[in-house]
């Protein structure tokens, strides 16, 4: 029986509200009328059966929305960091607005293994880049800056999955749009805990969760679920990471290297 699981990359969603409404947003936040914010209770335990069944994982990523709005960002952090031995870098991904307490330097402590991740969407948005590079400088934190400007954005812009209408009907082009899509293939899926369930990608994720396709248990991990052992959980996550494809594939865009892109975090009115 396999006991252990190392991963290249997984994350957390800690809230969908954000203060920023950007079309293409990948988390759907500004879509939602009543955006999604997770308990501290309710994320530490999904934190908890997630390391319970990963051994290790290279990078493991904090998002929303926009993280820093959670009003337990510090104590989920801390409780996040019981854990940093199971960690490669922790990951921390802001769009430049908002600039964390003081309080925090004290809760991460000069924990080498943190990084942000500071999304820089131009001066008119991301208003708070200069504080955070100069906070972050001073106290030894490390952080890049990711150009989604206009000009010279990251991968030349955003993309567009489409609106979830049936795109792909013959398993040839299903399995096609999949062998073209970075998320299965350069990223080795982009494997998130929304809600206690992990996901691989985005997109499938939102197809469930609007109803476009049935919840299927073969292509999402029930964190919290009771009637399944940890061993099967982790057996499940290997066996996501070796599927040809994925039911939410016949009605997705992909990312591929030949997709439309967009200027990036265009708002909603």
């Amino acid at each position: 029986m396999n006991t252990e699981l190392k991963m290249k990359r997984c994350g957390i969603i800690i809230t969908y509200r954000c203060n920023l409404k950007c079309k293409l947003c990948t988390a759907y936040s500004p879509y939602y009328k009543k955006p999604p914010h997770f308990s501290y209770e309710s994320l530490a335990l999904s934190i908890d059966k997630y390391f319970s069944m990963v051994s290790f994982v290279d990078k493991f990523t904090v998002s929303g929305g926009e993280p820093l709005i959670h009003d337990e960002f510090e104590k989920i952090m801390k409780h996040l960091l019981e854990y940093s031995n199971q960690i490669g870098t922790i990951e921390i991904i802001t769009n430049g607005t908002i600039v964390p307490k003081i309080s925090f330097l004290k809760v991460i402590n000069g924990c080498e293994k943190i990084s942000f991740l500071i999304d820089d969407y131009g001066d008119h948005l991301s208003t708070k880049i200069s504080s955070l590079e100069e906070l972050f400088s001073k106290n030894r934190i490390n952080y890049s800056v990711r150009n989604n400007n206009e000009i010279n954005a990251h991968c030349n812009g955003w993309i567009d999955f489409g609106d979830f209408t049936q795109k792909w009907f013959a398993q040839e082009d299903i399995d096609g749009i999949f062998n073209k899509c970075a998320i299965p293939q350069k990223m080795n899926f982009c494997f998130t805990i929304k809600n206690g369930e992990i996901h691989p990608c985005g997109p499938s994720y939102r197809c469930m969760e609007l109803g476009v396709i049935p919840k299927n248990e073969n292509e999402f991990i029930d964190l919290l679920s009771e009637n399944t052992t940890v061993n099967q959980k982790r057996e499940k996550l290997i066996d996501i990471q070796k599927c040809s494809s994925l039911t939410a594939c016949k009605f997705c865009n992909g990312m591929c290297e030949d997709s439309p892109r967009f200027p990036p975090a265009e708002q909603l009115d």
